[in-house]
C-alpha cells in the first residue's frame, strides 16, 4: 500500500498525456437534457471522482481505500522489482512497468524507496512536481456500463472529445469492481488499456518505448536518466 500511491500519480500523468493527444476542443452546443442517474451508475462515477480528489488533496488512507485488492497487489509486485529487480526482470515487463520502475529508480534512494510508507511517498510526489493537477483535473469519467459486480467508464478529458477511434480499437477506459457491496477503483484495467494505447501510438510514430520512458522521467525530475537504471536502484547513475 504505501507504493501505491505514487504510482498512480504517475498513471494518471500518462492518461492525462494521452487523453491529451487524442482529444480536440468540442463545438458549441445546446446543453442536453438532464437525465435522471442511474444509482448504481452514480455509484461507480462518485468513486471515481472520490479517487481524482484523493490524488490532488494528498489524502493516501483515502485513495487507498478506493483500490480494489489486485490493485495493492500490483503495486507491492511493482516495487519489489523497484527494488532489486534485473535488468532482464524489468526489461520484460510491459510499458506502464517499466516506466514506474524507473520513475521510482531514478526518485528515490533505495534506503528511502524501502521505507517510505504510503503518505510520505505521496508526500514527495507532490513537492516534487511528480502531480501535474491541471491535467488530472480535466480528467473525466464518459459512459458507464455495468455487469455484475463488474463496471466500466470511458476515459475522457473535461471540455474535450475523443478524436475518432481507429477501426477496432477500444477507447481507454476505467474498470471498477464491487468487493463487499461497495464500489472499488481497479487500477489494473487501466495500466493495461494504457499499455495498449502507448504501444499502439509507439508504433506509430516509429519510437521506442524505452526512450519514450526516459523522455517522461526525465521531463518529470529534470534531470537525465541514464541506461545504468535498469541494473538496480543503487546503480551508477541512476540519480
Amino acid at each position: 500500500m504505501r507504493q501505491l500511491r505514487i504510482c498512480t500519480v504517475v498513471l494518471f500523468m500518462v492518461a492525462g498525456l494521452v487523453l491529451g493527444q487524442e482529444s480536440k476542443t468540442p463545438p458549441q452546443e445546446a446543453a442536453p437534457l438532464e437525465e435522471v442517474p442511474d444509482p448504481e451508475t452514480e455509484a461507480v462515477r462518485l468513486v471515481f471522482e472520490a479517487y481524482k480528489r484523493a490524488l490532488l488533496e494528498g489524502d493516501g488512507q483515502a485513495a487507498a481505500a478506493l483500490v480494489d485488492a489486485s490493485t495493492l497487489s500490483y503495486f507491492g509486485a511493482i516495487k519489489d522489482l523497484a527494488m532489486s529487480g534485473s535488468e532482464e526482470e524489468v526489461k520484460a515487463r510491459a510499458f506502464v512497468d517499466r516506466l514506474l520502475i524507473v520513475t521510482m529508480r531514478h526518485e528515490l534512494e533505495v534506503e528511502v524507496l524501502e521505507s517510505m510508507d504510503l503518505e510520505g511517498l505521496l508526500r514527495h510526489a507532490i513537492e516534487s512536481g511528480w502531480i501535474a493537477k491541471a491535467s488530472i483535473r480535466r480528467l473525466d469519467i464518459g459512459e458507464i456500463t455495468i455487469d455484475g459486480d463488474t463496471a466500466r467508464g470511458v476515459a475522457k478529458t473535461a471540455g474535450a472529445i475523443p478524436a475518432p477511434a481507429e477501426p477496432g480499437a477500444e477507447p481507454l477506459s476505467y474498470a471498477f469492481i464491487r468487493e463487499d457491496g461497495v464500489w472499488k477503483f481497479g487500477f489494473g484495467s487501466l495500466v493495461a488499456s494504457l499499455n495498449k494505447v502507448i504501444t499502439d501510438f509507439a508504433q506509430q510514430m516509429g519510437a521506442n518505448e524505452d526512450d519514450l520512458i526516459f523522455t517522461l522521467v526525465q521531463a518529470l525530475s529534470g534531470r537525465q536518466v541514464l541506461p545504468e537504471i535498469w541494473s538496480s536502484p543503487g546503480a551508477p547513475g541512476s540519480r
